[in-house]
């Protein structure tokens, strides 16, 4: 598998969470991986499918591309595409948001990931991976473009 998009990426790691998953891995990592996983879909469709008109815009499209923060991400689809996702993935992906960091690094701040929240992890990763998916078949379909994506 050639990886050579932001999708390409979230589902090679998906692949890799589902397998420890599976397995019944509890660990830190899955937390980080969880949130990864879910900001590499969303970046997908940001970096597919946002086409800037100006320079403002072009930069602002840089900028979210740096982020880690699901919520930053959610809001800029929702602001900037008029793509939402639904009420129980963004709450799903509100939880996991922070994981990034607090589980791969010790500190104030850093927390120790147990089996409800490798079941939350699942939950958002399988949430949000099910919407971009059904968008991307819209958008193949032409059915959610125009100015700016019209879904969810």
């Amino acid at each position: 598998m050639a990886l050579n998009s932001y999708f390409d990426f979230a589902e090679n790691d998906f692949q890799y969470f589902k397998a420890s998953y599976d397995a019944g891995i509890v660990a830190n990592m899955m937390g980080a991986m969880a949130q990864g996983i879910c900001e590499k879909y969303m970046k997908h469709l940001i970096s597919e499918y946002y086409k800037p008109s100006d320079a403002i815009q072009q930069k602002d499209l840089e900028n979210i591309l740096r982020t880690h923060s699901l919520n930053r991400l959610m809001k800029f689809l929702k602001g900037n595409m008029g793509a939402e996702f639904s009420k129980n993935t963004q709450t799903h992906m509100r939880m996991i948001d922070g994981f990034y960091f607090s589980t791969r690094y010790p500190g104030d701040d850093s927390i120790e990931i147990d089996g409800d929240d490798v079941e939350t992890c699942n939950d958002a990763i399988e949430l949000c991976r099910t919407e971009v998916l059904e968008l991307e078949q819209k958008l193949k379909k032409g059915e959610a473009l125009r100015d700016h994506l019209q879904i969810w």
